[in-house]
């Protein structure tokens, strides 16, 4: 069924203006654009608005009013896979995989989304996830379009970790609508696929025009987890930015501009099976609608101008965007080893459990000086920046990212300015020196930077992302990006030590470590340390609350 024109005149000359754009190979310039217009500097920090109008915060959840709302079970199965080797997981399923239930599907959703710690601050208490998030305003919503789940019926759903629900919004099996949209026939017969969306408002209520970077951070460190628990479970899985954007929208049933879906992971996928091309596009209307929200939403022009001009509008656009990820392969291959190359000794083996890892994550708020070591320093590198299974790489041994980092205090490394070789898994020492201060700097005059042991700086080549995979390409180095934070956190508290992201001043960043860093552009930032205190670890809520008639 053909989409009707938006009513609102605002969103429908954002979309018009979308598909007439030249902006480059899908949007390229539109994505330059917002990343130069959103970097933090000394004078911007100092120079924007602060105010925040608490009157009209967003309600932290969204949920649905009406359809079938289904309760999930509170004794779901906990992966009890070591930590280090379920991040390690190369996507390939094991002799060993489960067959997908109501207490699997629970137990991914909740270590994917779910509420880990309730605090009361001041007049209202917040709820935190177990994967972190930026400002705690958690806008990443999930959909589960399930197939084959024992206990589920197939059906398209919307996750509420709030009173930790599925609500169903189509009925019946809509895997090849998706397997339709992103080209890929596996989809149609992966057990269930989650659709990521973010619900921009929740974040740019803080964060204005960078909040959609954050799109992509957050749901990256909820992916880090989210992959972490289907390797524990033994399954396969394959993770896809690429598709149809009209088309997903509206099969979870957001405008792709309010709330917009960006990443599709396959749970139990299977490569080369499957089709695509008999799948009927035809949806039809939802079975429930979602609660309104508190005040009102501001829309902030460049971020809806950036993801509308990124867009992939046709099954075409779907398989030139993917057919020209194989001209990644060069990219990293010329990684400027213009230091002195610093062999690490071997990882650990043994960790924590995934879930009691998991659980344990918060983002630390103090870091004493005291050192880690270089096995724990190594360790970090190597299962944080270790395969990764998506559309938007050639081979999972490929990465986007160009790791930088400060070291401060690891015992058997000399402090200095490094970056490091996953293909090698050698750190290159750029510049040796006592850099806390300037680490602390360049973390927007944060002590958490200054104090940390060691402080990750990801970085990557923007320029020829841009060029192989436009504007859309953004989207998934952003992604990335979210992912290798979310799996320094983990790969941090399963060794027993503490870590926090931070944002930062983007070209004074690269600045820091050029010549190495010459041409690249910052990502995300992660320190990691110890602890100034006594970290708890958080506990399975759910059933944290009940929602009202109204999110007021």
């Amino acid at each position: 069924m053909k989409r009707p024109a938006h009513p609102d005149p605002y969103i429908a000359g954002v979309m018009l203006l979308s598909r007439i754009s030249t902006q480059g190979r899908w949007g390229a310039e539109a994505a330059r654009k917002y990343n130069e217009e959103t970097k933090h500097s000394y004078v911007s920090i100092r120079t924007a608005p602060g105010f925040l109008d608490f009157a009209n915060k967003p309600y932290p959840f969204k949920y649905y009013v009406g359809g079938e709302k289904s309760q999930l079970p509170d004794d779901f199965w906990k992966p009890s896979e070591d930590a280090l080797r379920a991040l390690s997981c190369r996507g390939s399923e094991s002799a060993a995989a489960k067959a997908l239930n109501t207490s699997l599907l629970s137990s991914l959703l909740y270590f994917t989304a779910g509420i880990s710690r309730v605090e009361r601050l001041g007049d209202r208490r917040v709820y935190f996830r177990v994967a972190p998030a930026t400002g705690a305003l958690y806008s990443t919503e999930l959909y589960t379009v399930v197939g084959e789940v024992e206990g589920v019926s197939p059906g398209v759903y919307h996750f509420d970790p709030g009173e930790f629900t599925l609500h169903r919004l189509r009925r019946g099996d809509y895997r090849g609508v998706v397997a339709r949209a992103a080209q890929d026939g596996g989809l149609s017969v992966s057990p269930v696929v989650i659709v990521f969306s973010a619900y921009g408002w929740r974040n740019a209520w803080k964060y204005r025009e960078r909040s959609y970077r954050h799109w992509f951070w957050d749901g990256g460190a909820m992916l880090a987890n989210s992959v972490a628990a289907v390797c524990s479970m033994g399954l396969n899985h394959r993770l896809f930015t690429g598709f149809v954007d009209e088309k997903l929208n509206e099969l979870i049933g957001v405008d792709g501009l309010d709330e917009a879906a960006y990443a599709v992971l396959a749970v139990g996928y299977k490569d080369g099976l499957g089709r695509f091309d008999s799948a009927d596009y035809g949806l039809g209307e939802l079975e429930a609608s979602p609660a309104p929200q508190r005040g009102k939403p501001h829309r902030y022009w460049l971020v809806t101008e950036t993801h509308t001009a990124t867009a992939l509008h046709s099954e075409g656009d779907v398989v030139t965007w993917r057919e020209a990820v194989k001209q990644l392969e060069d990219i990293g291959k010329d990684i400027r080893r213009l230091g002195i190359q610093t062999p690490m000794p071997g990882p650990a083996t043994q960790s924590k459990t995934l879930w009691e890892t998991i659980l344990l994550r918060g983002s630390t708020r103090r870091f004493s000086r005291k050192s880690i070591d270089a096995s724990q320093l190594s360790t970090i590198l190597r299962h944080s920046f270790g395969p990764l299974n998506a559309d938007f790489l050639p081979s999972p041994n490929h990465t986007l990212i160009r790791p930088h980092l400060i070291v401060n205090n690891v015992d058997g490394v000399p402090s200095g300015a490094y970056s490091y070789d996953p293909s090698t898994g050698n750190l290159i020492l750029l510049k040796k020196g006592h850099f806390r201060e300037a680490a602390g700097y360049l973390c927007l005059e944060q002590p958490l930077g200054r104090d940390a042991a060691v402080v990750f700086f990801n970085m990557a080549d923007l320029d020829s992302v841009l060029r192989v995979l436009g504007g859309r390409g953004y989207r998934a180095v952003q992604l990335e990006g979210g992912i290798r934070l979310g799996r320094l956190y983990l790969s941090s508290y399963a060794l027993g030590l503490g870590a926090t992201g931070l944002t930062f001043y983007d070209d004074d960043c690269v600045e820091f470590f050029s010549p190495s860093s010459e041409g690249l552009e910052m990502i995300t930032v992660v320190a990691i340390g110890h602890p100034d205190y006594s970290a708890k670890p958080g506990k399975i809520f759910t059933r944290a609350l009940t929602h009202p008639a109204k999110a007021f």
